[in-house]
């Protein structure tokens, strides 16, 4: 098996030494390089083949959002990296055209060690080489959303407030109306309802609340081709969660083990919302994607194996729940389903 290779593209020797010492003690099953030439970098990727790319936002010969879509055309199935000491939304949001994650500066090794994990999962997914070239080359990959971005920096705090992460919500009141439709929704099991955001987010904690937001803003009609395909997927996603809340309430679920079902439930079909791949493999790509947006692993492993005729023994709750509930709601008809559409 050939090392997994990273690139990093920065003008300063400085940080390029610093990632150097970083790394080469604690990763010596990758092979890295260093470039201070965007160029020069451009030039040799084809024969690297990296997994990762990682290039600086200001680089002297180009933008490096320019580098990395350059990057794109040359190496479609990297995943790409732009770091950045701008911690603006506006900065993030414009980034996202060529970037699949963004790092602030300055970068912390947890940070990176962290990136090197996700990349290894990435590249372990049975993804085929075609749909991993076509999701690097889309032009209509789902866009992490300003109001989901906003409340991860909250969230990135070493106290995070529960009162600004309400906040934020209340001040989109179609997403404030949609995040109280959802948390009074019957698949959570709250046994009384509740009109306050701040109520809502105690209740579900501020994870699960962060990851209703990013559902809601995906799911909004105009996402993908289709005028009306996130509505209609955001409709099958609220059906499941029916489903896999009353198989949590026969069995005793907690509420951790519940809220993580439940969001694997929502998210079940968001590898719909892109075009790659054929209908076997769109869960796949909705484990691609929330692996790339830094999902937990039970919910990616959730999405991942939704399909799965037999599951492991030892799988997690949230796994297993999905599982059962589409086989429930229809069987092996799903993926048929899917084929004749």
């Amino acid at each position: 098996m050939n090392a997994p290779v990273i690139v990093f593209v920065d003008n300063s020797s400085s940080v390029l030494n610093a990632l150097k010492r970083m790394l080469r003690l604690s990763h010596r099953d990758w092979e890295m390089h260093f470039f201070s030439d965007p160029v020069q970098a451009l030039e040799q990727l084809a024969d690297l083949l990296p997994w990762v790319i990682v290039a600086d936002r200001c680089l002297q010969e180009m933008d490096g959002i320019d580098f990395l879509q350059q990057a794109a055309a040359v190496s479609p199935q990297s995943v790409r990296v732009l770091f950045s000491g701008d911690a603006k939304v506006e900065s993030a949001l414009k980034a996202t055209a060529a970037a699949h994650m963004v790092m602030r500066k300055p970068f912390e090794r947890e940070v990176i060690d962290d990136l090197l994990t996700r990349a290894r999962v990435l590249h372990q997914l049975p993804l085929s080489e075609e749909a991993r070239a076509s999701l690097g080359l889309l032009d209509d990959m789902p866009v992490l959303p300003g109001i989901y971005q906003q409340i991860t920096q909250a969230l990135e705090k070493d106290e995070p407030d529960v009162a600004e992460v309400a906040g934020l919500i209340r001040h989109d009141q179609v997403l404030l109306s949609r995040v109280l439709q959802l948390v009074n929704s019957p698949f959570f099991g709250f046994t009384t309802r509740t009109h306050d955001v701040d109520v809502a987010v105690m209740r579900l904690g501020l994870q699960t609340i962060h990851n209703l937001v990013l559902i809601i803003e995906l799911y909004q009609p105009g996402q993908g081709s289709n005028g009306d395909t996130g509505s209609r997927l955001m409709r099958e996603a609220l059906l499941l969660a029916e489903q896999v809340g009353v198989l949590c309430d026969g069995r005793g679920v907690s509420k951790a083990g519940r809220n993580l079902a439940v969001i694997s439930a929502l998210l079940h079909n968001i590898g719909q919302l892109v075009h790659v791949g054929g209908a076997r493999e769109y869960p796949l790509v909705g484990a691609y994607l929330l692996e790339l947006w830094g999902f937990e692993s039970e919910v990616i492993e959730a999405v991942q194996h939704q399909l799965d005729d037999d599951l492991p023994d030892d799988c997690d709750v949230a796994v297993e729940l999905l599982n059962t509930a589409l086989k429930m709601q229809h069987g092996h008809s799903a993926v048929s389903q899917e084929d004749d559409a």
